[in-house]
């Protein structure tokens, strides 16, 4: 398999990141809830409103580069 440029090596490691930041939000919804730590579930709340925006634009960015209009990029997982 050819190596991806790494540009496009840096948006892959962006979406992993966006995408743990998701899960951990999905996490803390079905298994502790929310309830008296505000703070922290702010942030977690936060972080995953942050981080599915930069991935719509990560993957926006990916499917533009690639000349791929609307389908799915793998970047999305």
């Amino acid at each position: 398999m050819p190596r991806r440029n790494p540009e496009a090596e840096k948006l892959a490691e962006i979406a992993a990141l966006c995408r743990e930041a998701v899960q951990a939000q999905r996490e803390r919804e079905s298994r502790q809830g929310y309830g008296l730590d505000d703070y922290t579930e702010g942030r977690i709340v936060g972080a995953a409103n942050l981080a599915r925006k930069i991935l719509r634009a990560v993957t926006a960015n990916a499917l533009n580069a690639s000349g791929r209009g609307n389908n799915r990029s793998s970047l999305a997982g």
